[in-house]
């Protein structure tokens, strides 16, 4: 198996087709390469990485509860077509953005956890971002 030790992200692409990405990097020795990925591929990426990241920061730091976490920028919540749920999408300031299919009984406890969570005293949780 050929290891590529990419020290940065240049370019990204999308495929004419759209069924592919292709990711432009350095490697250690300032060489440029590329990784192309099939749609799915980056799906499944797009998914795992959280986790990724997570469990690389429980390993540099010992302390669990250190968070890679975003500035929110921006939100928006639309009415799904025919279900009961809602559409929210998260965006940060520089441009990512997240959606995810919220239940109604969901969006109910989200709101009332998010208008009660704000407690003065509250513990405060170690940042990295």
């Amino acid at each position: 198996m050929d290891l590529i030790k990419g020290q940065r992200l240049t370019t990204w692409s999308v495929t004419p087709d759209g069924e592919h990405v292709q990711l432009g990097l350095v490697d250690e020795q300032d060489h440029p390469c590329a990784v192309l990925l099939p749609i799915a591929v980056l799906s499944g990426l797009m998914m795992t990485i959280p986790r990724m990241l997570q469990d690389a920061l429980r390993a540099k730091f010992s302390d669990g509860s250190l968070r890679m976490i975003h500035e929110l920028g921006d939100w928006r919540v639309e009415r799904a077509a025919g279900a009961n749920a809602s559409i929210l999408s998260l965006t940060t300031p520089d441009g990512f953005e997240v959606t995810f299919a919220v239940a109604t009984p969901q969006a109910d406890r989200l709101g009332k956890t998010l208008r009660h969570s704000a407690t003065p005293g509250a513990e405060e949780m170690p940042v990295l971002n």
